[in-house]
């Protein structure tokens, strides 16, 4: 009757407390490294010493350490000199592990190594306050990156959504400033959820950097500005993250880029004139920029001539009293 009795009960508190595994969370990478096999990085240098020079904390709740082994942590941090220091280590326990390094008066990386090949088993985690695990999972009613028409769906497992900032295509200048998104994330993956950043560097080659860890409430990040022509995206690691807010470079997107299935726009991609064709009563159709800025508007008619429009993605909201969004590609 005992063994009944604990049994249920463990049923039960694996229900109540999702639990996780760090090998199985988003929150933390691979590395090459044969002991400390998984990395959380709390800041890097592109965060700035307003951020990467704070006393950086991350408390784990650890409910399963597998086997006899002794698992451990230690810590990655840049010196004033720029070099790498691995001197602050540590065993890890059942329960609640608090880690922290000092703040310092100067720009740095610091990560939290930990060993044993993802098989930590946890139930809570957070970083310098923030709690990034366990999440609030989204509903079949939240919007969500995988429902709007602002982000672009790709083939990869790894980063399947991305939000363009910036284009070779685009005429002027804009490539070329500061960029940056803010987003209110509402509800997320059980596992987590991590942004990075796509960009051209200097020699003309597009890269991937700044690996960074999303978190429920706000969410911000800024790309320095460059001086020479560049592509830029914000990627995502997953499509079911909901936001309740999204804006790029201060310029308000809207929650109302939801993709209707009975709606069409065609052609699309297009060269010149493009017809909304599902929606009765149309009152306007407005096109837009990637980054929000308005660029043509017609009135009671379901068709918009996008001939002088510069090459890249546009977005086309259409108000026939429920207002709605698509993205077209203009050739």
């Amino acid at each position: 009757m005992k063994k009944i009795t604990l049994l249920l009960i463990t049923t039960i508190t694996s229900v109540i407390f999702a639990q996780t595994t760090i090998g199985e969370s988003s929150l933390f990478s691979t590395t090459t490294n044969a002991t400390w096999t998984h990395v959380f990085t709390a800041v890097t240098t592109s965060d700035g010493v307003a951020v990467s020079g704070l006393a950086q904390t991350v408390v784990i709740n650890i409910t399963d350490l597998p086997g006899d082994s002794t698992y451990t942590y230690r810590i990655y941090k840049t010196l004033v000199s720029g070099a790498g220091n691995f001197d602050q280590q540590g065993n890890l326990v059942l329960g609640e592990n608090t880690i922290t390094v000092p703040a310092v008066a100067f720009n740095r990386a610091v990560k939290f190594q930990f060993s044993g090949g993802g098989v930590i088993e946890f139930d809570y985690f957070s970083h310098n306050g923030e709690v990034l695990y366990p999440t609030q999972e989204c509903e079949l009613d939240d919007v969500t990156i995988g429902s709007s028409d602002l982000f672009v769906n790709q083939d990869s497992p790894d980063w399947p959504y991305y939000l363009i900032a910036a284009s070779k295509n685009d005429e002027g200048t804009n490539m070329n400033t500061s960029h940056s998104f803010q987003m209110t994330i509402t509800c997320m993956p059980a596992e987590g959820a991590s942004y990075r950043i796509y960009k051209t560097n200097s020699s003309g080659n597009d890269i991937t950097c700044c690996v960074g860890t999303l978190s429920l409430g706000e969410n911000s990040k800024t790309v320095a500005g460059v001086g020479w022509d560049r592509n830029l995206r914000f990627q995502f690691s997953s499509g079911n993250i909901g936001y309740s807010s999204l804006s790029v470079n201060g310029t308000a997107l809207g929650l109302d880029d939801v993709s209707f299935s009975d709606i069409m726009i065609y052609p699309n991609p297009a060269t010149d004139n493009i017809y909304v064709e599902g929606a009765q009563n149309i009152k306007s159709i407005k096109v837009y920029s990637i980054l929000g800025s308005l660029e043509k508007e017609v009135f009671n008619t379901n068709q918009v001539d996008i001939s002088d429009l510069s090459t890249g993605i546009h977005l086309i909201k259409v108000d026939n009293g429920t207002v709605f969004t698509k993205k077209i590609i203009k050739q």
